[in-house]
């Protein structure tokens, strides 16, 4: 039995369905939770860094967020300047910066970090952790 055109392109709309769904399911299943940021192997909620830390506005940015370092060093982090920090997104996207760029950055209630001393590059969407190094 010989199949149409006209049969055939249903069945070819229904598989690609099938993938877009399938896909669709698969990326949802494998996002992160971002309701926890994970510092230095501690879990917090957005609101407990905001109470944690200290308000900041980058006015060439026109943005305001927690400064991120009184937060590290409220977290109760010995020695601030002897690391590096990397901040990882729930997408994977990751930076790693110095404690002077620290002094220069905020976490947002968006859960995005931005820095007034880097480019737009360094800044990470949706973080779900901050590691320590």
């Amino acid at each position: 039995m010989r199949m149409g055109k006209a049969q055939l392109i249903p069945v070819f709309a229904i598989i690609v369905l099938l993938i877009g769904c399938t896909a669709s399911l698969y990326v949802h299943a494998t996002q992160a939770n971002t309701d926890l940021i994970d510092i230095n192997g501690q879990q917090y909620t957005i609101d407990q860094l905001f109470y944690l830390g200290e308000p900041r506005t980058i006015a060439s940015l026109n943005t305001t967020g927690i400064a991120l370092d009184t937060l590290i060093t409220n977290i109760g982090l010995n020695c601030p300047s002897c690391h590096h920090y990397t901040i990882i997104g729930k997408d994977g996207y990751q930076k790693t910066v110095t404690w002077e760029n620290m002094k220069n950055g905020v976490l947002t209630h968006q859960q995005s970090v931005v820095f007034s001393d880097l480019p737009k590059a360094f800044r990470v969407k949706d973080v779900i952790r901050i590691e320590v190094n």
